[in-house]
């Protein structure tokens, strides 16, 4: 049995999972049903990796992709040693800023670990599984629209749109099937239009609610923090404050449906403060967790708001 588990918030994961089943698709290398589609972000990471390795029988390959590291994830290390002595075959790929230690100890523990913070992980894993396929580079063309932000294609962007819609266990049969989809180059697949029709009134009534409870964070020395929350991704709601809070330095977005929370700024390093919550991210937009974020109903607890700012100011 073969298992691949992905990043499950982005385009990125979903295509980088397309493309590994495309790969094994095409090569027929596997029967129907042997090959398992697992999603996890690094919040829920290690639990996912203890139910796929911590069994009597392990697969023979785990292909990792998109995950990015934090320091919690030390603790499955000792489960990569024991599957690969088992004859499982790890790979890993993926785009997130790793400190150098941690990437040579995690290559001396699997098979297969390339990161590279210049591409990233669908054409990763595009180049190491596909290289000249089309549908292949096409999935890695919209996950790098998507995840560099670089806006050039409406449907990465409305891709993306219905991947955030879809976050949580709960959806994970659709998220399968915008795998399945990708794999099969069917990027104008009806199913894709009534997904759109679905989530766009959720959209602008969320992206509204990001804006009306937005609240303006003035932090001495380094300037305005602006923080809001809503049923959507955080890193969307970052967006939709940066469009109108010009000049503030930082923006954090909270997604209350699993309160996963996204800070994004140019004016300090991101990753560095989400590992201060045992987060992680890129430089410039990392992700993270707090408890409790509220206390109440839309009021933000005190001891949040004083960490937040605190932990700015250590990054400032």
């Amino acid at each position: 049995m073969i298992v691949s588990l992905t990043h499950e918030h982005d385009l990125d994961g979903l295509g980088s999972q397309a493309i590994i089943q495309r790969y094994f698709t095409l090569k027929a290398e596997i029967q129907s049903g042997e090959i398992n589609y697992f999603f996890a972000d690094y919040t829920d990471f290690v639990e996912k990796i203890k139910s796929i390795l911590k069994k009597e029988s392990v697969p023979s390959q785990l292909i990792i992709s998109d995950m990015g590291f934090n320091d919690s994830f030390k603790e499955v290390f000792p489960l990569f040693g024991e599957a690969k002595s088992k004859g499982c075959t790890i790979c890993w790929f993926d785009h997130h800023i790793v400190d150098p230690s941690i990437k040579g100890e995690i290559k001396n523990l699997i098979s297969i670990y390339i990161n590279d913070p210049k591409r990233c992980a669908a054409e990763i894993v595009k180049e190491h599984y596909l290289r000249d396929d089309q549908v292949a580079s096409k999935i890695a063309d919209f996950a790098r629209d998507t995840d560099f932000r670089t806006d050039q294609h409406k449907q990465a962007s409305d891709i993306q749109s219905i991947i955030g819609f879809n976050r949580g266990a709960q959806n994970d049969q659709n998220k399968h099937e915008i795998v399945r989809l990708l794999s099969l180059g069917d990027f104008d697949n009806p199913w894709f239009t009534e997904q759109l029709s679905i989530l766009n009134k959720w959209l602008e009534e969320e992206s509204a609610s990001s804006l009306n409870r937005s609240i303006v964070l003035p932090v001495e020395f380094f300037g305005d923090v602006i923080v809001s929350w809503a049923k959507i991704g955080g890193g969307r709601i970052t967006r939709i404050l940066k469009q109108k809070y010009t000049n503030a330095k930082a923006f954090i977005g909270i997604d209350t449906r699993n309160n996963d929370i996204i800070i994004y700024s140019d004016f300090i390093n991101c990753r560095e403060f989400a590992r201060n919550f045992d987060g992680g991210g890129h430089n410039e937009r990392a992700g993270f967790k707090y408890s409790p974020i509220f206390k109440r109903t839309n009021i933000l607890n005190d001891a949040f708001i004083e960490t937040i700012k605190e932990n700015i100011l250590k990054q400032a």
